[in-house]
Parts: structure tokens; C-alpha cells; sequence
């Protein structure tokens, strides 16, 4: 376990810059068998790693840029074409211009498409899907709300305690719309990098729950990414 702290007391873009770069150099260094898979979270936080994102993105060989595997860390079961799709922000912001530089294609992109009435299925299928490339996320990106949530996993919500599947649903989140899916803890512990977003004053109180070591994962579910294999946190709430 390793957890570093990009700190942007100066640029927050060259942090941004920097877990960019830090993304891109773990998903290189796999073996040209091994699928990389990455799973992006919606928000407000995540668009200037985006913007890094498709900066890098123009650095980064052909081979390895064809080979990567978008997954949705968590989303609103809402249609794509809601204001509210996670996806569909991240489509606007990131894919339709790699889509567009050729630097992918189509098929890499695996959004989670449900009706309030299939939600259960369409996680069931979702996970199935993921599966295809290996069944874990390579890199989860994630921001850290004001609460401390991360995708759709909220402070000592019954989800958080959930084991045996890869992608929950679940309609009482705390924060509208209340019809969501998530990421389980479990898949997002097995990543081999998080990339944790903690900006913004008004997440102070979470970050400092966060940072201290007597606060339970269930009251800061943003704990959990120090069990992942090695984590990089982008923040400009240390001081």
C-alpha cells in the first residue's frame, strides 16, 4: 500500500499534469496480455484530470491507447442523454475527442446503460462485461465528496458492506438522483492505482476525516483507496 500527495499549493494543473502521467506510466508498464481497464467517476472534481487526461493521451503510443478499456465507476440511472449521465459528461469532456483524434474507437467505450426496472440486471451484465478484460480496473479514478463518499459508496450506507459483486445498485442515495449504481468496495481495493480527487474547501471536514487515522472506512468511505495497491491523491486541502 502506497498513498502519495500530489499537494497543488501552486498549479493545481500541474498536479493534474502529473496524475495524468502517473495513469498513463502504470498502464504502459503492463505486459501486452494483460487488459487495461479503467474506471472513471462522474463530478465536478474529475474534469481537469480529464483535460490531463486527453493531453497525455496525444503522448501515449497507438498500441497502448487502443488497448484501454473505459468502465464506469459509478453512474446515475438516468438515460446517457440526461444531463445528469455520469458518462455522458465524460463523453463530452474526454471520449468524443479522442474519438475524433482517432486515438480510439468505439468499442473501448462501456457505458452502464439501465431502466429503474433493470438496474439489478444490468449490473449483473455490466460486471459480465467487465469481466471480458480481466475483471478488475487496472486504475479507478475517483473524486471525494463532501461527506467523504467516493463513486456511490456513502458514509455507513448499507452498499458499503456488500460483498460478492463487482457493481451494486441501489435507489436511496443520500445525494439526488437517488437511483444509482457503484463500483463495490472490493473492486475498487483490488485496482492496481486509485487516483483520489479531493478539491474544494468544502470538502475541509472530509479531508480531514480522511486524514485521520482514527476515522472508520464507513464514516469516510475515501479511506478504502489506501487498500489498493498503490494510490495517488490530488489535493489542494493540504496545507
Amino acid at each position: 500500500m502506497t498513498v502519495e500527495i500530489l499537494s497543488a499549493t501552486g498549479s493545481l494543473e500541474t498536479q493534474m499534469a502529473e496524475a495524468a502521467k502517473n495513469i498513463f506510466a502504470l498502464l504502459g508498464a503492463r505486459s501486452a496480455h494483460e487488459p487495461l481497464v479503467l474506471g472513471l467517476c462522474g463530478g465536478r472534481s474529475v474534469v481537469g484530470l480529464l483535460q490531463a487526461m486527453l493531453d497525455e493521451s496525444r503522448n501515449q503510443p497507438q498500441d497502448i491507447m487502443r488497448r484501454i478499456q473505459f468502465f464506469m465507476a459509478d453512474e446515475r440511472v438516468v438515460p446517457l442523454s440526461d444531463s445528469q449521465s455520469n458518462f455522458g459528461g465524460i463523453k463530452t469532456q474526454l471520449f468524443d475527442k479522442l474519438l475524433r483524434d482517432g486515438l480510439i474507437s468505439e468499442d473501448q467505450l462501456h457505458p452502464f446503460e439501465a431502466s429503474r426496472s433493470d438496474a439489478e440486471s444490468a449490473c449483473e451484465a455490466y460486471e459480465n462485461e467487465l469481466k471480458r478484460y480481466g475483471g478488475s480496473f487496472a486504475v479507478t479514478v475517483l473524486g471525494m465528496g463532501e461527506d467523504g463518499h467516493v463513486a456511490g459508496l456513502f458514509p455507513n450506507h448499507r452498499v458499503l458492506s456488500q460483498t460478492g459483486r463487482a457493481f451494486y445498485s441501489f435507489e436511496d442515495s443520500p445525494k439526488p438522483p437517488p437511483h444509482r449504481m457503484t463500483a463495490s468496495m472490493s473492486l475498487v481495493c483490488h485496482s492496481s492505482l486509485v487516483v483520489l480527487l479531493a478539491l474544494g474547501e468544502v470538502k475541509r471536514e472530509a479531508w480531514n476525516k480522511f486524514r485521520e487515522p482514527s476515522v472508520s472506512v464507513s464514516d469516510c468511505p475515501a479511506k478504502m483507496v489506501a487498500q489498493a495497491s498503490r494510490c495517488v491523491v490530488v489535493t489542494d486541502l493540504e496545507r
